[in-house]
């Protein structure tokens, strides 16, 4: 029987110098039966004409010529036009192995399930850092145990490691008006799937650039706050019995984006800071003191956010210069 059809969404902006060697890592897969869909999310650099030129010697390559909107934009714009019977992403600064997509297509059971490969970041001198990977050997786990581990922040979030049935995204789409979008999109997922099950093999490999968006601060780090009650009250309303692993969560990004804010902005009259600030001071000592989730150096730092969270920023910053 023929191998179902994979589309490859692959959202591209300004990415002239990485996009030729991710779209290659593609072409060049063991499994074949590819539609590999470029978004060009309106780059201004050599970006669209490298689409172009690769479409024109690959028929399975569509490209997608539209106005910035966005890394969640360009992606549902790739979903709208997908056919595959299963969907992945890749981001144009990325690359992934030759048989990526292979042993994600031999992991992947049902509608009810996600494929899992391991993602490793590599920086632009070829680096590779490995992550401590709970799943290295393969297996398959409940999706609360998934949900579990992305509250403990030792599970995988990122879409791009993970292949998923047309069917199964369904109407799901990315929310455009907030980053960190992998986990709003995951949480959405949730009530749709079972398991997920892993490939055992290393299969994604992310770029870390200096100047990419998760390098510094923005609006990644301020959505992570908001993101994190969400993703809480979801969470709780699917699984009560996780809730000191939830409550973990909202404490550690709230901790984590205070520690993150620069100087000129740690100011009353910045209604996001305040509201950080005044959440922890409301719920760590209900939620967080006797969370056996968070450590005693988060426990230290958030009590001291409470208290002096300006001083504590400085002296995290002053440290990780």
């Amino acid at each position: 029987m023929m191998n179902q059809l994979i589309s490859i969404i692959v959202p591209v902006y300004n990415a002239e110098n990485y996009l030729a060697k991710c779209i290659r890592s593609i072409q060049n897969q063991s499994f074949s039966n590819l539609e590999i869909i470029l978004v060009d999310d309106g780059s201004t650099d050599a970006s669209p004409a490298i689409c172009d030129k690769f479409a024109v010697e690959d028929k399975r390559i569509k490209v997608v010529h539209k106005s910035n909107g966005g890394l969640s934009s360009a992606r549902n714009t790739g979903l709208n036009v997908a056919t595959g019977h299963y969907i992945n992403f890749i981001d144009s600064d990325d690359f992934i192995a030759p048989d990526f997509y292979e042993s994600l297509y031999n992991a992947s059971c049902d509608e009810r399930s996600i494929a899992c490969s391991h993602i490793v970041r590599v920086d632009e001198f070829g680096h590779v850092t490995q992550r401590n990977d709970l799943h290295s050997n393969g297996g398959e786990i409940t999706v609360k145990d998934f949900v579990r581990e992305l509250l403990l922040h030792i599970g995988d979030v990122s879409v791009c490691s993970k292949l998923f049935c047309r069917k199964t995204i369904g109407e799901t789409r990315f929310n455009e008006s907030k980053l960190n979008e992998d986990l709003l999109f995951m949480m959405d997922l949730m009530p749709k799937i079972d398991r997920i099950v892993f490939t055992g093999k290393i299969g994604y490999y992310y770029l870390c650039r200096t100047n990419s968006i998760s390098s510094k601060y923005g609006k990644a780090i301020e959505d992570m706050v908001g993101n994190s009650l969400v993703f809480r009250e979801k969470v709780l309303s699917i699984y009560p019995e996780l809730k000191e692993e939830a409550n973990r969560f909202a404490l550690f990004q709230h901790m984590a984006y205070l520690l993150l804010v620069p100087a000129e902005i740690r100011s009353k009259n910045n209604p996001q800071y305040m509201q950080t600030v005044n959440y922890l001071r409301r719920h760590f000592y209900a939620q967080g003191i006797g969370n056996k989730y968070l450590t005693g150096k988060n426990k230290l730092i958030i009590a001291g956010q409470t208290l002096f969270p300006g001083l504590m920023a400085a002296r995290y910053q002053k440290k990780h210069k």
